[in-house]
């Protein structure tokens, strides 16, 4: 840790502000739009990724492995691309299959069982097992990587999948069953006890994330065109996490503003290096704990939106007396049954 602040502290004291600046206009000076258009597309397969982690942390399912999911599906589409020869528009869904499997496994062997740290840790485990498993596997090229994917994933193919992601969730989000996850999430057992069937719900989460998760491994293998295992590892599930993390978690609109800051910062402040990536992802999480601990969209504004979409049109009910005694009748439903006093 010595060692890591005086490189820090050395890499501060040797800062050139007049190199900054050449650097930094050297930088954007190579933009263009063709460019601009390849960094969105990259973001959109980086959000739908996103968006399968956020289903399953709407229902309290925390992973730090999520990388690993997604790399079975990339792996699966790679192969059911150069192996076996089909085409992408039919791997897709296949992937996505896949995805809803590799879900449901993951409820069975940890969703089931565990929950809050342990689960982390587990999905954690599961993906550097995973990433163990890739790298002594010659049929999916080992250590040098699956080679010979064809790039497919470009904007016209990605905006679709993002723009059917984003009403997937949307339509999700406020089903009743958006309703259930929220609250196994908030309380498994007060969930139980209002009549939410707490495994089933977890289970769902697990394959709708799954499922959403294959399509975005299906993307990113027909993007990046050559499949390492290391790139599922650690690194890749701590950015994703972020980006729910980041934007809050009571809106998936959250999880598309904080995929667009992990994703788009690192490239306006020109930091390549991991090490560099992950000191500047603290110095937003430390801000966020300071200034907004409910993320970017804190629940206020959900919770103020859904109750202007909820409210009844026309002319406002009552009195503030009036509306007093709704409040009582609805929290207390005994309360009905005595006299309310008339307004003179």
């Amino acid at each position: 840790m010595d060692e890591v602040q005086t490189d820090v502290l050395q890499r501060l004291r040797d800062l050139d502000l007049d190199a900054l600046v050449a650097g930094l206009q050297a930088h954007y000076a190579g933009v263009t739009p063709v460019f601009l258009l390849d960094l969105a597309t990259d973001y959109g397969v980086f959000l739908v990724a996103a968006l399968g982690l956020y289903i399953l942390m709407s229902a309290g399912q925390v992973s730090l492995g999520h990388a690993g999911m997604l790399g079975i599906a990339a792996y699966a589409a790679a192969v059911l691309a150069v192996k076996l020869g089909l085409p992408f528009w039919l791997s897709l869904p296949l992937s996505g299959v896949v995805g809803l499997a590799a879900g449901a496994a993951y409820f069975g062997l940890l969703g089931l069982r565990l929950g809050g740290f342990y689960l982390a840790i587990g999905t954690f485990a599961v993906g550097e097992m995973l990433i163990t498993i890739w790298l002594n596997s010659d049929y999916l090229g080992g250590a040098i990587g699956f080679i010979g994917i064809p790039l497919v994933s470009r904007w016209p193919v990605v905006l679709p999948v993002a723009l059917f992601t984003l009403f997937l969730v949307w339509r999700l989000e406020q089903s009743r069953f958006g309703l259930a996850f929220r609250a196994v999430r908030d309380n498994q057992r007060v969930a139980g006890a209002m009549g939410v069937d707490v495994r089933r719900t977890k289970l769902l989460a697990w394959l709708v994330g799954g499922f959403v998760t294959g399509l975005a491994g299906c993307l990113h293998a027909h993007r990046v065109t050559v499949l390492s295992p290391q790139e599922f590892g650690f690194y890749f599930s701590l950015t994703l996490l972020l980006a729910v993390l980041i934007g809050g978690l009571r809106t998936f609109w959250g999880t598309c503003l904080g995929a667009a800051i992990v994703y788009f910062v690192p490239w306006l402040t020109t930091t390549d290096e991991p090490r560099d990536r992950l000191m500047l992802y603290g110095i937003v999480i430390v801000l966020l704990m300071i200034f907004r601990p409910q993320g970017l969209i804190p629940q206020t504004a959900v919770a103020r939106r859904r109750r202007a979409d909820a409210a009844p049109p026309g002319p406002a009910a009552g009195s503030g007396r009036e509306q007093a005694a709704t409040e009582t009748v609805a929290t207390n439903p005994a309360a009905a049954d005595r006299p309310t006093p008339s307004s003179n």
